[in-house]
Formats: C-alpha cells, sequence, structure tokens
C-alpha cells in the first residue's frame, strides 16, 4: 500500500491528482522518495520533538498547549513555518448572531453583590436541538451545490461490499454441467464483481471448509440446485449425497437429477453408493481409454454419447465420515470412496466435501483435491493453515460468505432468503417444473428389503438355479445350484427354519420332478408348511431312511439332480444311532450330484466333527446373522464384521467358490 501512495505522489501532481496523507507517527512510514514529493507539510501537537523535527524540522510542535485542540504548523519551504489555527467543523452555528452578554453590578466600595437573572435558580432549562453540525451543513450545501451545476460525481475506485445474500437464479449465466454457480466473488485488483463457478473438468475434486452454522450445507444445495439450471443446455447430471452432518441436504430429495441423499447411519447405502460409484469409474476408465477422451466432454463428442452423465457426489460432515469409516470395520469403503476422488475428475465423476477443520480431510483424499473454499473458523490458527489472513473473516460476516483463491465471496442461494422452510419450499417448486419438463431421472439408490416374498420372484436366476433371495450387491435375484452340499447356520432367531423352508419351496418350483425329503431329530413345524415327498422325524427312522437312500445312490437308481434331502437341526444327531448313516448319506448324496442340506445353530457346528466334516468339504454355506469367524471355519471365507442391529432375520451371507455374497433369504407364504 505504502508503494503505491509513494507512486501516486511522484506521478499525480502533474496529471491532477494530488495526494492528502495523516500519520500519528511519521518515522519509518514516510520515506524519503515520498517527502521529496510532499512539499506541504502540516504538524499538530506531536508526541516529542524528534516527531516535530522529523515533519517541520523544528521542535516546536512538541511544545503546542495540550488544552488547545488545533493548534498547527504549516510548512512550505526551507525556513518557512507558519503557526495556526485549525478551523473545527464539529460545532454549531446558529443563523443569527448571539446575543450580547450584559453584566449588571452595584458599584460601591466594599463587597460587590451581583444580580442574578430572574430565571435563574428555576431547575434545569432544556436546550433545543441545534441543528445540523457545520460540517453537515458544508457538506449539504456543496451537494445542492453540485447538482445545481450538474458536477458529474467522481468514480469511486472500488466496488460497494458484497450483499450478505444473491438469488441463484438471477445470476446464472452459463447454463451447461461444466460450470456450477457458487456465487459472486470481489476482485479489488480489478475492481470488479464477477460471478463465479465451479468448473468441475478443470478444478476437480472441491473442498468447503467452514466451522459450524457458516453455511457449508446451504453451499451444497446450491452446487445441487445450479446442476438443474446447468443441465437445461448442457448433458445430464446425477447428483448423490452422502448427509454426515445436521439433514440440511433432506429437501433435495425432490429433484429429479438427485439419485439420493442418503444419511450417514445407513450403512447400507452408504455403501451400495459407494460399490456403485466404483463399477461407473471402472467401466469408464476401459471406454474412455478406448475413444482416447480425457474429459467427459471429449466423451461425448467422440463415443456419440451426449447423454452420458456427470456425476457429483456431496458429502456433508467429512470429519464424521472419516471417524466411522477410515479406521474401523469399513475401511474397505473408505479405500474406495479415495479410489473415487483419485481416478474420476477425468471420468466425469466429481466430488464436493464439507469439513470443519483441515485435519478432517484425510491425506489420501486432500491430495485429490484441487480447489478450496475457507468460510469462517473457529480458531485464528486455521486461517493460517489454509493461507488465508484472518481478519478477512469474523463472527459478524454473513452465513455464506468465504475466501476463495485470495477473494471474497457470497455463496448464492434460492431466492435470497436463507430460511431453510423457505428453501425447502424453492427447491419443491424448481423439482415440479423439472418434471414438467420432463428431465430424466438419475439413478436411485435403493435399499435390501428386510422381508420379500418367494413367489414375487421368478423361479431360477440367469444361470437357471433355483432363486432364493436378493443379492445385496446388485438387488437382483439370486439363486443356488441344487448340486452338493449346503450347509445352513445361524444364531437363535436368525431365520434358520425359514430359510430351511425356502431352499425346499425354491427347488420344488424350479427343478422338474425332484424328491424332496425331510429329516429332523424331533417333530418340527416344517412337516405341514411343505409338501414333502417323504419326512423321517427322530433316531430310529432317520437312520432307516439314511441306510436306504445311500443303497439308491450307491446303485445310481435315482438320476443326478432328483433328489434333495434337508435334515434339520444336524448337529443334534451327533454321537446318536443316526450319525453314521447320515454321514454316508451326506457323502453318497455328493458323489451321485444330488443337493443335501444341513441346517444347525452356529454354536454346534465345531462340536458335530463327523456330521460338520462332509457337509464343510464342499466350502458351500448360507450363513444368516453371522457370528465372528464363522465364514472361516464354515466355508473358508472371510466375511466383513456384522452389526446385528443391521441385519433383520433371514440376512446373511451365501458362500461359494471362496467368496461370501451378503443376501436377504425370501420367505413363502
Amino acid at each position: 500500500f505504502v508503494d503505491g501512495v509513494i507512486d501516486v505522489a511522484q506521478r499525480g501532481r502533474s496529471l491532477g491528482l494530488h495526494l492528502i496523507l495523516a500519520t500519528q507517527r511519521p518515522a519509518g512510514v514516510i520515506k524519503d522518495n515520498l517527502r521529496a514529493n510532499t512539499n506541504l507539510r502540516i504538524a499538530l501537537r506531536m508526541a516529542d520533538a524528534d516527531d516535530s523535527v522529523d515533519v517541520l524540522g523544528d521542535s516546536m510542535a512538541a511544545f503546542f498547549d495540550p488544552t488547545i485542540p488545533g493548534r498547527a504548523a504549516a510548512k512550505t519551504g526551507p525556513g518557512r513555518i507558519t503557526p495556526f489555527q485549525t478551523g473545527y467543523l464539529g460545532g454549531w452555528t446558529a443563523g443569527e448572531a448571539p446575543p450580547s452578554e450584559v453584566d449588571v453590578a452595584e458599584l460601591d466600595f466594599g463587597t460587590v453583590a451581583e444580580w442574578e437573572e430572574p430565571d435563574a435558580g428555576q431547575g434545569h432549562i432544556e436546550v433545543a436541538d441545534p441543528g445540523p453540525t457545520d460540517i453537515a451543513r458544508c457538506v449539504a450545501m456543496a451537494r445542492a451545490a453540485a447538482e445545481m451545476a450538474g458536477v458529474v460525481p467522481p468514480r469511486k475506485p472500488w466496488r460497494e461490499p458484497l450483499a450478505p445474500s444473491y438469488d441463484l437464479e438471477k445470476l446464472n449465466e452459463y447454463r451447461d454441467d461444466e460450470h456450477f454457480l457458487l456465487g459472486v466473488e470481489d476482485e479489488p485488483e480489478h475492481q470488479r464483481q464477477t460471478v463465479v463457478y465451479y468448473e468441475p473438468d478443470r478444478d476437480g475434486n472441491m473442498a468447503i471448509f467452514g466451522a459450524g452454522g457458516t453455511g457449508k450445507s446451504t453451499a451444497l444445495r446450491t452446487i445441487a440446485v445450479s446442476a438443474t439450471f446447468s443441465a437445461r443446455h448442457g448433458g445430464p447430471v446425477h447428483v448423490y449425497c452422502l448427509d454426515f452432518a445436521g439433514g440440511g441436504l433432506r429437501m433435495l430429495e425432490d429433484l429429479p437429477h438427485v439419485g439420493a441423499v442418503i444419511a450417514g447411519d445407513d450403512e447400507e447405502r452408504v455403501t451400495r453408493l459407494l460399490r456403485m460409484l466404483r463399477d461407473v469409474v471402472d467401466d469408464r476408465a476401459v471406454r474412455f481409454a478406448k475413444d482416447n477422451a480425457s474429459t467427459l466432454g471429449e466423451y461425448r463428442r467422440l463415443a456419440d454419447m451426449p447423454n452420458e452423465p456427470r456425476i457429483l457426489l456431496l458429502v456433508d460432515g467429512m470429519s464424521t465420515f472419516r471417524e466411522e469409516y477410515e479406521y474401523s470395520r469399513l475401511m474397505q469403503w473408505f479405500t474406495v470412496f479415495s479410489q473415487i476422488a483419485a481416478d474420476g475428475r477425468p471420468l466425469g465423476v466429481h466430488m464436493v466435501v464439507t469439513a470443519d477443520r483441515a485435519s478432517a480431510v484425510s491425506p489420501s483424499i486432500a491430495s485429490t483435491i484441487q480447489r478450496r473454499v475457507v468460510m469462517r473458523m473457529a480458531s485464528e490458527d486455521d486461517y493460517f493453515i489454509f493461507g488465508v489472513p484472518k481478519d478477512i473473516l469474523n463472527a459478524s460476516s454473513p452465513p455464506g460468505r468465504a475466501v476463495l483463491d485470495g477473494n471474497e465471496l457470497q455463496f448464492a442461494i434460492l431466492g435470497q432468503d436463507p430460511n431453510v422452510a423457505v428453501q425447502a419450499r424453492r427447491v419443491k417448486g424448481i423439482a415440479a417444473t423439472a418434471t414438467r419438463r420432463g428431465e430424466t431421472k438419475a439413478p436411485g439408490v435403493l435399499k435390501l428389503p428386510e422381508s420379500v416374498a418367494l413367489e414375487d420372484l421368478p423361479a431360477v436366476d440367469s444361470r437357471g438355479w433355483p432363486v432364493i433371495g436378493i443379492d445385496d450387491e446388485t438387488l437382483t435375484p439370486i439363486g443356488v445350484e441344487p448340486r452338493g452340499a449346503l450347509a445352513l447356520s445361524g444364531p437363535p432367531a436368525s431365520g434358520r427354519t425359514t430359510a430351511l423352508l425356502t431352499l425346499g419351496a425354491a427347488l420344488k418350483r424350479a427343478v422338474a420332478g425332484p424328491k424332496a425329503v425331510l429329516m429332523a431329530p424331533r417333530r418340527t413345524a416344517l412337516e405341514s408348511q411343505l409338501p414333502w415327498d417323504a419326512v423321517a422325524v427322530g433316531e430310529e427312522r432317520v437312520s432307516e431312511m439314511a441306510a436306504d437312500l445311500t443303497k439308491a445312490l450307491d446303485a445310481e437308481q435315482i438320476p443326478a439332480g432328483q433328489l434333495a434331502v434337508f435334515i434339520d437341526t444336524l448337529t443334534d444327531f451327533t454321537g446318536t444311532s443316526a450319525e453314521d448313516p447320515l454321514d454316508s448319506l451326506i457323502k453318497a448324496m455328493v458323489r451321485a450330484e444330488q443337493f443335501v442340506v444341513g441346517e444347525s445353530e452356529s454354536s454346534t457346528w465345531p462340536q458335530a466333527w463327523t456330521l460338520a466334516k462332509p457337509m464343510k468339504a464342499g466350502r458351500r454355506a448360507l450363513m444368516l446373522i453371522p457370528p465372528d469367524m464363522e465364514g472361516d471355519s464354515l466355508a473358508g471365507v472371510s466375511l466383513p464384521p456384522v452389526r446385528v442391529a443391521d441385519y433383520p432375520a433371514g440376512r446373511g451371507f451365501l458362500a461359494t467358490g471362496g467368496k461370501a455374497r451378503k443376501l436377504q433369504v425370501a420367505q413363502t407364504r
């Protein structure tokens, strides 16, 4: 600033531009090159003689009477110093001359008694409003004179301060999906205020930092709503939101281009969304490389795919997301999130995240963020981390005020009213308009149902296997191969009995003419819930039927795939007379390519060494609400940690071929 003032002083005089500079202490501020270009120097009372000498070349200003404000001295040249009294414009001057003062007293020898005015001592006399001060009257007179003379006001070298709010609908200049409006930015270097955009192909991922109540959620809403306007003349935009904050993004669900707004505690849908975006990134990486496209816009042109959507992932509350996912049983999904952030920019998949402090964003994510917006922070030290001056934002800054690229930015909102209820109504209106225009709706992120009827599903899946439920990953019917041994396990109340019944019913309606046999150590409700071809209850009856079926299988009397044996509570036969016959039957069923299902509670499988061994040999199991390590012991697969509260009855994993897939087992009506 001082260098700019010096430049003005050096060149301005000959151009009709003059400088008036005021300072309390000239030492160290008034440099030689500035002093050489200031011919007139005025000193009021100075603090010490050195300061007076610095300005006037004389110490007189240090000795002015402190009871006389405005006493000064002017130096107009070498040795030319003129003391004077400055005028005071803060007082009031009446339009009429003040009345003369008259003093009345008795003139006589001795003590003089002063006369008192008649109203003296009658109490306080209220003084009327004296009117405008002298400086106010001077300003008013000068303004009136300028208007009468037609004097044009001088250009101000600065713009008006940023407004506390801007209407999003009135600011949008671009109407394509390569520009998402943020708000208005103040650029003092260029003496202008411009509309600023988030340009994902150039900016990549973006982070918005700020303390609570500074408008971070509102900023995300602005970007999401801006996507509605941007898609009108550009390609489609799909927006997905992860809300780990206070639910401020919930109102966006009505917009057709918003695929889902997922609460942070909805672990299932969060992971499903991350899985979906990972698959999109992997798929686009192959397709974009085939057409040598480095951005989504290039791919649309080169591949003639104008409707390939741009995807925005908005994450509100990055600190909470990191705490719950980075170093927990869900850490694999935080790795997926990092992969999407790193690979998504050239593929049209972008992230905008909010956080309350810099450390809330992990290094792996921070390295992928190319643009940072800083709102008011909780501590002055936080500004230092971002390289932002600490005196730009303070407690009086309006919500949505931020610093972007060193300049102040005010985020725009719908209708300039920050009230959340008003915002929600405006969003509903925009959603209704977009729906009437026929905008394509973004694919949603569904949830695995807690209950599904077997009759509502197809009989077989794409491989021709009997369908038993819904696959968690694809939300499509999932089947099981009706060959070999299948272990069915789970803790109490996990839905094992229902699952055993579902397996039998699924086989009956998918395979023509199979013989279904039920074996149980005691009476069970399963006997009457399915038209079994044979039922054996109790040790003796199970032993006899197991021996008969083993003989028939060894004699190859039963064609492959035409016999299915369902053993209820298999491990209860351990140590009984039926143990060896059942062991032989299970081995014979596997050799003959028949289907055998053994059901037992999770805690009992390790105790049934003889009967569990042939069931485990196939490394195939249906595990409902599996306890820790059950996947390794029963099917040789590692299962993710299970939170029982998230697993209703019938939910579990189908392990086969060394892989486990989460599913919801269907129920029969």
